[in-house]
């Protein structure tokens, strides 16, 4: 049986119709044309019509019923839609997703090709449960091969930290002792930051999800010592502008700086990134169990972090030795 139930300010059908769960958006306030909408539902229902509808109606089905989206995930759906828009759902199969990679993301890691998969799932998912007799089909993951985490020795820590240009030591012991993203360090504001209490809210994540975590010392001590006008963006550039990050014709000021110092370091094989996975190793092996590495770094799954965890077996003992 299917009934009308307001959810924020639209109109929603909800229940079942031989056997099918429903949840879909009348997409209006108004509750008669709601109830108009019903009955229209029915009668396709009744009558079992076939629908197949294009990627680009599915795409924006789904993006009004989001109450926000994160620009990133805006951005690959809006990829997606430019090559699949026209498609019929059914007719959206793993090959024709495969085609689109190899034409559209030539030598693109597993990572990023399964991020797009995934937008483009929630999408023809959305669409299923909005039409019941639309037919969607299955479209396979990448695998992910499980590589070494990078991380760096103490002594070689210090040595690449103090190699930087001292403009950019702020931003790269952030990224060294918070475990931070780049892109979150960069969008840092002032108002951001608790020194009182020594404490950093991130706002802006990757995954939309807001965290306040504690101040490391060492960050506390390089941000204390900053010597200027105390607003805006916490890490900007000579001229006072905040860092990109993005490759632009001339370089990202950010990867010219980090190759130099790894050049005076004498280290090879680290990027800018890395120091995530520098941070998330240390803690690891300083004995930081998965909940507290999801907690301090940001990640929504243990999977992401379990890597890390099993760089300590230490941490096993006492479990281990429970038995008598």
């Amino acid at each position: 049986m299917l009934k009308l139930k307001k959810r924020d300010k639209y109109w929603h059908i909800t229940g079942t119709f031989d056997s099918i769960k429903i949840r879909e958006s009348t997409r209006t306030t108004n509750k008669k044309d709601a109830e108009s909408y019903l009955e229209q539902r029915l009668l396709q229902l009744q009558t079992k019509e076939r629908v197949d509808i294009t990627f680009n109606a599915a795409a924006v089905a789904y993006l009004n019923d989001k109450h926000s989206i994160h620009k990133n995930d805006a951005d690959r759906i809006d990829y997606l839609n430019s090559f699949f828009s026209d498609v019929t759902l059914s007719r959206l199969t793993g090959s024709l997703f495969s085609e689109f990679c190899i034409e559209q993301l030539p030598n693109r890691k597993a990572e990023t090709l399964n991020r797009y998969r995934s937008n483009l799932t929630a999408i023809l998912n959305h669409a299923k449960s909005n039409t019941p007799h639309q037919h969607v089909n299955k479209i396979p993951s990448r695998k992910i091969l499980t590589t070494k985490p990078r991380y760096l020795s103490f002594d070689e820590q210090e040595l690449l930290l103090n190699a930087y240009n001292p403009l950019l030591r702020p931003l790269i012991h952030t990224l060294c002792f918070q475990g931070c993203r780049v892109g979150e360090a960069l969008r840092l504001q002032w108002a951001d930051i608790d020194m009182d209490k020594r404490r950093i809210n991130i706002w802006h994540t990757k995954n939309g999800d807001f965290r306040s975590v504690p101040m490391h010392v060492r960050v506390f001590e390089v941000l204390r010592n900053i010597n200027r006008e105390r607003k805006g963006h916490v890490f900007v550039t000579q001229m006072g502008e905040p860092y990109g990050y993005i490759d632009k014709p001339n370089g990202s000021p950010i990867k010219t700086a980090h190759r130099t110092a790894l050049e005076k370091a004498r280290i090879r094989n680290f990027k800018v990134h890395n120091w995530r996975s520098h941070w998330a190793s240390n803690m690891a092996l300083k004995g930081a169990n998965t909940y507290e590495l999801m907690a301090l770094g940001g990640w929504r799954s243990s999977s992401s972090v379990e890597r890390y965890v099993r760089l300590n077996p230490d941490g096993l003992a006492d479990a281990i030795n429970r038995l008598d």
